[in-house]
Protein backbone atom coordinates (compact mmCIF):
# COMPACT_ATOMS: atom_id res chain seq x y z
CA UNK A 1 0.00 0.00 0.00
CA UNK A 2 2.98 2.70 0.78
CA UNK A 3 4.39 1.40 -2.36
CA UNK A 4 1.07 2.37 -4.21
CA UNK A 5 0.63 6.01 -2.33
CA UNK A 6 4.72 6.84 -3.22
CA UNK A 7 4.01 5.82 -6.54
CA UNK A 8 1.04 8.18 -6.61
CA UNK A 9 2.90 11.41 -4.94
CA UNK A 10 5.77 10.53 -7.89
CA UNK A 11 3.24 11.01 -10.71
CA UNK A 12 1.59 13.43 -8.97
CA UNK A 13 4.74 16.02 -8.21
CA UNK A 14 6.48 15.08 -11.85
CA UNK A 15 2.35 16.40 -13.39
CA UNK A 16 2.35 19.59 -11.40
CA UNK A 17 5.49 20.60 -12.32
CA UNK A 18 5.03 23.25 -14.93
CA UNK A 19 8.43 24.37 -17.11
CA UNK A 20 6.45 27.19 -18.35
CA UNK A 21 8.71 29.11 -16.54
CA UNK A 22 11.36 28.82 -19.01
CA UNK A 23 9.47 29.22 -22.20
CA UNK A 24 10.85 31.93 -24.01
CA UNK A 25 13.25 32.69 -21.40
CA UNK A 26 16.98 33.26 -24.08
CA UNK A 27 19.84 31.14 -21.99
CA UNK A 28 22.83 32.70 -21.34
CA UNK A 29 24.62 30.29 -23.56
CA UNK A 30 22.35 31.18 -26.38
CA UNK A 31 23.42 34.97 -26.41
CA UNK A 32 27.06 34.57 -25.78
CA UNK A 33 29.23 34.59 -28.74
CA UNK A 34 29.96 36.61 -31.61
CA UNK A 35 27.12 38.07 -34.06
CA UNK A 36 27.32 39.66 -37.48
CA UNK A 37 25.64 42.71 -38.55
CA UNK A 38 23.76 41.07 -41.74
CA UNK A 39 20.36 42.96 -42.07
CA UNK A 40 18.18 46.14 -41.52
CA UNK A 41 14.72 46.86 -41.44
CA UNK A 42 13.09 49.98 -42.13
CA UNK A 43 9.48 50.13 -42.57
CA UNK A 44 8.04 53.70 -43.90
CA UNK A 45 5.17 53.05 -41.65
CA UNK A 46 2.93 51.58 -43.98
CA UNK A 47 3.77 47.64 -42.99
CA UNK A 48 5.27 47.17 -46.02
CA UNK A 49 9.04 46.95 -44.84
CA UNK A 50 11.63 44.00 -44.97
CA UNK A 51 15.02 43.04 -44.22
CA UNK A 52 17.89 44.43 -46.66
CA UNK A 53 21.32 42.98 -46.68
CA UNK A 54 24.00 44.67 -45.59
CA UNK A 55 27.75 44.22 -46.45
CA UNK A 56 29.17 45.36 -42.48
CA UNK A 57 31.80 44.08 -40.34
CA UNK A 58 30.54 45.32 -37.62
CA UNK A 59 30.30 42.92 -34.68
CA UNK A 60 28.35 42.22 -31.17
CA UNK A 61 30.79 40.01 -29.26
CA UNK A 62 28.65 39.10 -25.58
CA UNK A 63 30.38 37.69 -23.06
CA UNK A 64 29.30 35.00 -20.16
CA UNK A 65 29.46 37.87 -17.50
CA UNK A 66 26.57 39.47 -18.75
CA UNK A 67 28.88 42.22 -20.62
CA UNK A 68 29.31 43.18 -24.35
CA UNK A 69 31.75 45.03 -26.59
CA UNK A 70 31.23 46.23 -30.24
CA UNK A 71 33.31 47.73 -32.84
CA UNK A 72 30.08 49.42 -33.76
CA UNK A 73 27.47 51.61 -32.25
CA UNK A 74 25.12 49.48 -31.02
CA UNK A 75 22.23 52.02 -30.17
CA UNK A 76 21.61 52.63 -33.68
CA UNK A 77 21.05 50.65 -37.16
CA UNK A 78 24.65 51.98 -38.74
CA UNK A 79 26.79 49.76 -40.75
CA UNK A 80 29.71 51.37 -39.78
CA UNK A 81 32.49 50.38 -37.67
CA UNK A 82 34.15 53.76 -36.48
CA UNK A 83 32.56 53.71 -33.05
CA UNK A 84 33.21 51.14 -30.09
CA UNK A 85 30.26 50.74 -27.97
CA UNK A 86 30.20 48.10 -24.72
CA UNK A 87 27.43 47.55 -21.97
CA UNK A 88 25.85 45.16 -20.59
CA UNK A 89 22.54 42.60 -21.09
CA UNK A 90 19.69 41.18 -19.14
CA UNK A 91 18.61 37.61 -21.04
CA UNK A 92 15.76 37.41 -18.39
CA UNK A 93 14.31 40.73 -20.03
CA UNK A 94 16.13 40.06 -23.16
CA UNK A 95 17.50 43.69 -22.98
CA UNK A 96 20.84 45.33 -24.05
CA UNK A 97 21.80 48.31 -22.15
CA UNK A 98 24.47 50.19 -23.78
CA UNK A 99 25.42 53.97 -23.10
CA UNK A 100 22.92 55.58 -26.28
CA UNK A 101 23.67 59.37 -25.03
CA UNK A 102 20.49 61.50 -23.59
CA UNK A 103 17.89 58.50 -23.80
CA UNK A 104 19.62 55.64 -22.64
CA UNK A 105 16.59 53.35 -22.81
CA UNK A 106 17.38 49.62 -23.01
CA UNK A 107 17.19 47.92 -26.65
CA UNK A 108 15.39 44.43 -26.77
CA UNK A 109 16.66 41.79 -28.80
CA UNK A 110 15.04 38.30 -29.79
CA UNK A 111 17.27 35.30 -31.07
CA UNK A 112 15.90 32.36 -32.90
CA UNK A 113 18.31 30.07 -33.56
CA UNK A 114 21.54 31.80 -34.92
CA UNK A 115 19.86 34.46 -35.65
CA UNK A 116 19.29 38.08 -33.72
CA UNK A 117 16.78 40.37 -34.11
CA UNK A 118 17.65 43.92 -32.48
CA UNK A 119 14.80 46.37 -31.99
CA UNK A 120 15.35 50.27 -31.93
CA UNK A 121 13.35 52.90 -30.62
CA UNK A 122 11.81 54.05 -33.48
CA UNK A 123 8.12 55.43 -34.74
CA UNK A 124 7.91 52.77 -37.32
CA UNK A 125 9.42 49.94 -37.26
CA UNK A 126 13.35 49.48 -37.15
CA UNK A 127 15.74 46.73 -36.69
CA UNK A 128 19.16 45.07 -37.04
CA UNK A 129 19.89 41.34 -37.99
CA UNK A 130 22.94 39.51 -36.88
CA UNK A 131 24.28 35.85 -36.94
CA UNK A 132 26.02 34.09 -34.86
CA UNK A 133 29.64 33.38 -36.16
CA UNK A 134 31.42 31.61 -32.96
Amino acid sequence: MKQILFTLIGIILLISCDSSDDAGNVLTSDIVGTWQLTANLSDPGDGSGSFQSVSSNKTITFNADGTFTSNGDVCDMSITTSTNTNGTYNTTDKTINANCGTTNLPISYTIDNLTMDISYFCIEACQSRYRKIN
